[in-house]
């Protein structure tokens, strides 16, 4: 049993909370997040629109103020960091503050307690992103096409999701691609590693005391709310892979520096490779000759066995 002496905060915590303080702060997680999507969603409305306008547009006009800042990739950058990011960090936080606990124990914000596992850990993340088109693959085997009106709604929001990410590429100099580095690359990472494998998977292992359910939860969780249902299943696979990094080492640092990574080479990949195309971006992944992709699978599974075995610095839980 691990014990509570290893991440109290002595001087505000005072006893572990238990399975029900669990679901209530998941709960509570949740209303602070809708609360601040409403919030800052509006707000980053009122400061584009006033950005590239110089006036102030109604809610209701979001959608043809998301197709005017395409041609502001700076600006569009701004809005999604506002609108998308900054809810997930102030709900982790808000609920941080309102349970008194500290960021390194509840959040998972503490170093690496052995470089050794760190190590092997990112090992195995960077062993696994090359899998990412074979799990493509598998996700074009799923046929949309049967639910004629959802496939369409599918197609559609992909196409809104590429444009976004394509417009931010804006003209490819060295400005942009510093601000997409930043916004497309280390936000991110930083926000959705705090909110899905702090916050989240922290929760859903008080809830359910079982690590292994916590990470599969949070990353269906992390491959809904990202809204690209056509490669739904790298998506998951990747947050599996983020949630097992963060776990062997007991500090979601893992995951922040691998997502950071992942994210830094898929903006490379648009500056430089894909020329701004994001669907180009896909198809390169899946290209790996089918040799190599076994040869990864193995070193997958083999690292997998090995680091859920022996390592030493699991994440423990926070409930009793």
């Amino acid at each position: 049993m691990d014990h509570f002496e290893d991440f109290k905060d002595t001087e505000t915590l005072v006893e572990r909370p238990n399975r029900f303080q669990a679901l209530l702060h998941l709960i509570l997680g949740f209303l602070f997040f809708i609360g601040s999507l409403f919030i800052l969603g509006s707000l980053a409305v009122i400061i584009c629109s006033y950005l590239i306008s110089g006036t102030t547009i109604d809610l209701s006009a979001m959608m043809d103020l998301l197709n005017d800042l395409k041609s502001h990739p700076f600006v569009l950058k701004l809005f999604i960091f506002i609108s998308s990011s900054l809810p997930m960090i102030v709900a982790s936080l808000l609920t941080l503050i309102f349970i008194k606990a500290t960021a390194k124990d509840y959040l998972l914000l503490n170093f690496p307690k052995s470089m050794k596992w760190f190590l092997l850990s990112m090992v195995f993340v960077f062993i696994s992103i090359p899998l990412m088109g074979v799990m493509l693959e598998v996700n074009k085997l799923i046929d949309f096409s049967q639910w004629p009106d959802f496939h369409k709604w599918l197609i559609t929001q992909e196409n809104t999701n590429n444009g976004i990410y394509e417009a931010m590429v804006g003209d490819k100099g060295a400005m942009s691609f510093l601000s997409s580095i930043l916004f497309m690359a280390l936000v991110p990472a930083l926000v959705e590693e705090i909110f899905f494998r702090g916050f989240l998977m922290n929760a859903f292992n008080g809830l359910f005391k079982n690590m292994h359910i916590a990470i599969f939860i949070t990353a269906i969780i992390f491959s809904l709310i990202h809204m690209q249902f056509m490669k739904i299943i790298p998506m998951f696979f990747l947050a599996i892979v983020f949630g097992y990094a963060a776990y062997w080492t007991g500090t979601i640092w893992t995951s922040i520096i691998a997502h950071f990574i992942n994210n830094t080479l898929a903006v490379i990949q648009l500056y430089y490779l894909t020329d701004g195309s994001y669907e180009e971006a896909l198809e390169q992944s899946s290209k790996i000759a089918p040799a190599l992709n076994i040869v990864f699978g193995i070193g997958v599974i083999v690292l997998f066995y090995y680091l859920q075995r022996n390592s030493t610095t699991k994440t423990q839980n926070f409930y009793v």
